[in-house]
């Protein structure tokens, strides 16, 4: 949808252009994709894939081993219930607090109320004035010079954000700084990909830059560029960091290639081992402190089949909720758009952006926003890196339902589904091989390339208020999709029927549907930077 600049039929998937190495901006977009790709291919470890934002932008979520419902409106601040799954699900109060939103104007507002004095985060525990504001930086990774490019803002408080600057990377990052105002020390995990890529990353990479602040002032600086592995090994150095107050100030050693000249060190050890110390005092600042449970191990009790990454949630809100949400489905009947398969509804995307690559990102209403919060602060999705900025509602009477299909690079690959009214089966299928077409079938409403008669390989009976969730491998290579039925028929081989079994459902029982809501939640893959 962002490339091709429509909201619905072919526009979604059918116009899709690939940039090429070789072609310009394109090709070398393309090329600092590839050298991230390399960095993770090139180590058994792999990097270090943070998968949330900044704690201060997340709040105090720590549930394990249970689950977070949504509140009612309502709802006490805060309200919990102990005990596995299945005996009290953890209810969780929505925070106030939105996630970091990267619009540089605004980030640059913050950043640039004044530089601050402080010895806590100090390299050579010295009070000095901290160099705290906005600054221009290219990095270079195993020789691909600009391989993460834009602008970083140092926060007073110690925080760090990052926002790509060329038109054919999307790319954004959070994460923590020190220094002594003689060096620098920075930690970033950065989320980005070229703009028209069709191959998306599932992770952030975590970097970590060290420079010096030499010569005049707003000179450019020079320092290293470092990748972070996974587990304890120590970072290792991949190329070089130039670092200006602005991009014209940078320009002189971008264009002699400064940065691209290959992992050769340019801050001494000594000095370089002060900072990387400094930093890992710091760990309670980073994208996931110490302590903070994976999105793997919050989930890991409702993980369902044999398909990885695949989660089922019963009961993720409470009956009035479901109704509250029901209503605002049907509050403007004039937002229904009639489908052939079913009826529907897209909040979060706008008209096409200007520039024709990409949708106008709009604000969730604040019903919506309520979910999105909840999902942030649960690790389901990332406030600040790949936010849930997308809801697409839909409607099915009984006798309808939506054909199996994979939705693409259009999303970040992950997906949750809140489900109202009847219940359902929904299926997964075996990998076909033809994930990746991006036909679009007007007949059915959705991708194409799936082979009539294929057999599912995971059931699913979907209540009403239940959470799904799947993402990875399990959103890009088995379809999805629910039967064009009026009854659903309760069979041995439902995933979960043990889970239906506790409801009273056994082996024959049909199950007669009735209408069915489900919000569909994704983060909408940005294809230009010019909404910051």
């Amino acid at each position: 949808a962002q490339m091709a600049g429509s909201r619905e039929g072919p526009g979604l998937h059918g116009r899709w252009r690939r940039a090429r190495p070789g072609n310009g901006a394109a090709g070398a977009a393309l090329a600092a994709a590839a050298a991230l790709a390399t960095l993770a291919g090139s180590w058994s470890s792999g990097l270090t894939m943070a998968g949330a934002a900044a704690s201060s932008f997340r709040g105090a979520c720590r549930l394990a081993p249970g689950f977070g419902r949504l509140p009612s409106r309502t709802a006490a601040a805060a309200r919990t219930a102990n005990g596995p799954p299945g005996q009290g699900q953890p209810r969780l109060a929505v925070p106030s607090r939105r996630g970091m939103r990267f619009a540089p104007a605004a980030a640059q507002a913050v950043m640039r109320t004044g530089r601050q004095s402080r010895a806590a985060l100090s390299v050579a525990q010295a009070t000095v004035e901290a160099p705290a504001g906005e600054y221009a930086f290219r990095a270079s990774v195993l020789g691909c010079e600009g391989a993460v490019s834009g602008h970083v803002y140092l926060d007073p408080s110690g925080r760090a954000a990052y926002i790509a600057d060329g038109v054919q990377i999307v790319g954004r990052g959070v994460g923590h700084w020190a220094t002594n105002g003689e060096l620098v020390a920075l930690e970033l995990d950065v989320y980005q990909y070229a703009a028209a890529a069709a191959q998306i990353p599932e992770k952030p990479h975590r970097f970590r830059a060290v420079w010096e602040l030499n010569g005049a002032a707003g000179s450019p600086q020079q320092g290293d560029w470092f990748v972070c592995p996974e587990g304890d090994e120590a970072p290792r150095l991949v190329g070089g960091v130039d670092v200006a107050a602005d991009t014209v100030s940078l320009l002189p050693l971008a264009m002699a290639g400064s940065a691209a000249a290959g992992p050769a060190p340019r801050v001494p050890a000594s000095v370089r081992d002060a900072a990387m110390a400094a930093l890992d005092g710091q760990q309670n600042m980073r994208a996931m402190p110490p302590g903070t449970l994976s999105e793997e191990k919050k989930l890991a009790p409702y993980k369902v089949g044999d398909i990885p990454n695949i989660y089922y949630i019963p009961n993720w809100i409470l009956p009035e909720q479901e109704a509250e949400f029901m209503n605002i489905a049907d509050g403007d009947m004039s937002a229904w758009e009639d489908m052939r398969t079913r009826s529907s509804q897209e909040w979060g995307a706008g008209d096409r952006c200007l520039c024709g690559r990409g949708l106008m990102r709009m604000p969730l209403p604040p019903q919506q926003q309520r979910l999105a919060d909840a999902l942030h602060q649960l690790g389901i999705f990332d406030s600040a890196l790949f936010p849930m900025n997308s809801v697409r509602i839909n409607g099915y009477r009984p006798g309808q339902g939506i054909y199996p299909h994979c939705d693409g690079p259009v999303y970040y690959p992950k997906v949750a589904i809140l489900s109202l009214g009847s219940p359902c089966v929904f299926s997964f299928y075996p990998r076909s091989g033809s994930e990746d077409c991006m036909k679009w079938d007007p007949a059915n409403d959705v991708p194409g390339g799936f082979q009539a008669g294929q057999k599912p390989q995971n059931t699913l009976l979907l209540e009403p208020r239940s959470l799904l969730v799947f993402s990875h491998d399990a959103f890009w290579h088995h379809r999805h999709g629910i039967d064009a039925t009026a009854s659903d028929e309760i069979t041995p081989q439902l995933t979960n029927l043990e889970q239906a079994e506790t409801l009273g459902y056994k082996p024959g029982d049909m199950i007669q549907r009735s209408r069915r809501v489900s919000l569909t939640m994704r983060h909408l893959l940005p294809r230009c930077a010019c909404q910051g």
